[in-house]
């Protein structure tokens, strides 16, 4: 059983939606760019068709808990979270600390494939400059 929560706010320029998604594998959050502000159906239809296209990151290990609750009270709690969330339109702490470690893992797997690539290139060079002296130096 996985628990999705789904959060649009405006970003700067666009509206960003952010999915938390809590399974017995852990915590993982994954971020789309909407652009324009999207509608509920709009929302709908993009989960429906996109969900599995979404890039969640790796899943950070957290306690669930899992208890059957009336259905009534899991509509007035999703119906109050709803309104929490219309008044503070950021996403949850946890989904920011969560993107912000991602964040950093892909800055620090970019820099160092960058770094190796940049050193190959170096050492590539230094081959082709000492080949070319040794060719140089051949002719006399």
């Amino acid at each position: 059983m996985a628990t999705i929560k789904a959060t649009i706010f405006f970003e700067k320029h666009f509206w960003v939606g952010t999915f938390e998604r809590i399974d017995k594998e852990g915590y993982a959050i994954a971020r789309h760019i909407f652009g324009s502000e999207p509608s509920d159906p709009e929302v709908y239809e993009f989960v429906l068709n996109n969900y599995y296209e979404l890039k969640f990151g790796n899943a950070k290990e957290i306690n669930i808990q899992i208890k059957r609750k009336n259905q009534k009270r899991v509509q007035r709690e999703v119906r109050r979270e709803m309104e929490r969330i219309k008044e503070t339109t950021q996403p949850s702490t946890l989904a920011q600390n969560y993107m912000r470690e991602e964040l950093e893992k892909k800055k620090k797997e970019k820099k160092s494939i960058s770094s190796a690539e940049k050193q190959a290139y170096k050492d590539e060079q230094f081959v082709l400059k000492q080949k070319k002296k040794k060719e140089k130096h051949r002719g006399h």
